[in-house]
Order: C-alpha cells, then sequence, then structure tokens
C-alpha cells in the first residue's frame, strides 16, 4: 500500500511560485520522494490552482503567457487526483461539523480522512480553524 499525503492548491502553487515560503514547500515535496510518500488531492487543486494563477497575472504578477507556463508546470508535477461523490458528501458534513463558511477547504479534508493519511496547507487561516479539532491537517509553516 502506498503511502499517500493530501496537498491543497494553497501548497502545490508554491512549488511553481516564487514566494516566501516556496523553497519550504520544495524541501516538503523533497523529503516525500525520499519517503516515497505520493501527493494526491481532489480534482478541486485543478480549478483552485489555475485561478490563483490566472488572479495573479490579472494583479500583473507575471503575464497570461506566464501563468500558462506555470499552470502546465504545475500539471505536470505527479499529484494524483482522486475523484468519487464520497468526498463531496463527506465535505459537506465536514464543514457543517466545523461550521466552515464554504467547502472548498473540506474537500481536502474529505479525501485525507477517507485515505486516513495528513493533509498539507500552506493555508495558515484554514490550518488556524481546523488545528484542534483536526490534527491530520498539517501546515507548512510548522514544517
Amino acid at each position: 500500500m502506498k503511502d499517500y499525503v493530501v496537498v491543497d492548491a494553497s501548497l502545490a502553487v508554491k512549488w511553481v511560485l516564487k514566494e516566501s515560503d516556496s523553497e519550504v514547500a520544495l524541501e516538503l515535496a523533497r523529503e516525500w520522494v525520499t519517503t516515497e510518500t505520493r501527493p494526491i488531492a481532489p480534482g478541486l487543486i485543478l480549478v483552485e490552482a489555475t485561478n490563483v494563477l490566472h488572479r495573479r497575472a490579472l494583479q500583473g504578477h507575471f503575464s497570461q503567457s506566464q501563468a500558462k507556463q506555470l499552470l502546465l508546470m504545475l500539471l505536470s508535477i505527479d499529484i494524483e487526483i482522486r475523484e468519487s461523490p464520497q468526498i463531496h458528501i463527506q465535505a459537506l458534513e465536514l464543514a457543517q461539523e466545523l461550521q466552515m463558511p464554504a467547502v472548498y477547504d473540506t474537500h481536502y479534508l474529505a479525501l485525507a480522512e477517507i485515505l486516513e493519511c495528513d493533509l498539507w496547507t500552506a493555508d495558515e487561516r484554514f490550518f488556524n480553524s481546523v488545528k484542534d479539532r483536526q490534527p491530520r491537517v498539517k501546515w507548512l509553516g510548522n514544517f
């Protein structure tokens, strides 16, 4: 059986963007390669990451052409995409239980619960809102 780790879009985009904590994100990814841990995510990651790159291009951080190149780089990373109706059902239940305003983050958490593995995020606000009730959620800032 493979060891999995769920990654969310906030972490995955750091593998292609130059940000203050991008090197830490890359070091975490290198550790997973060493330990044969496979990153996995719900299909939502592709929508969210594409949106981040589009918005950054609109804000003038880089061109639309560069956004496309960054997206192609991200798509070439070996993140297994997993979809099932159960992820959506569990995401809704988790959002209600955790009193989250939206279900985006709980989709990643639902997959982590289904696979009984950790969820890694670079979203400190999400991490802080669930860390006391969801110990499987790990924040990049603590790596």
